[in-house]
């Protein structure tokens, strides 16, 4: 197998473990993520996390919603030990273009199981790599 189709194949079965769009509502979610955004624009400080969360026990998917005040991208990376058998992984979240005026969220779309932790953190996963 070409190293190609091993990269093809671990975006697949990634992709059923999480996704992420930049700037994405769910038509269901559209009216409480907008009211949630607005509160979240108005307050806190530049650099401060904002998170609302859809977890239906009975849904396949659980929806996350990130914002950091002042940022207009994100770094979202899924983290996991396959030595730790308790912790199915985490999903990292980092703000990387620091914009005040065109801020953005992103919308993150994981399986859902509560043993997925979400990280909030000023340091990228290369940073983290280099301690």
């Amino acid at each position: 197998m070409s190293e190609g189709k091993k990269v093809e194949h671990l975006d697949d079965i990634l992709s059923t473990v999480f996704t992420y769009e930049l700037n994405q509502i769910e038509p269901e979610h559209g009216r409480e993520v907008n009211e949630w955004l607005t509160k979240a624009r108005q307050s806190g400080e530049v650099g401060q996390y904002f998170i609302h969360s859809f977890n239906n026990d009975t849904d396949e998917y659980m929806y996350t919603y990130v914002y950091e005040k002042g940022y207009s991208d994100y770094e979202v990376s899924f983290v996991y030990n396959p030595n730790d058998l308790q912790n199915k992984g985490s999903i990292h979240v980092t703000g990387l273009k620091n914009n005040s005026i065109n801020d953005s969220f992103v919308k993150i779309k994981s399986i859902n199981d509560l043993s997925i932790r979400f990280i909030m953190s000023n340091d990228t996963i290369e940073e983290k790599l280099k301690d």
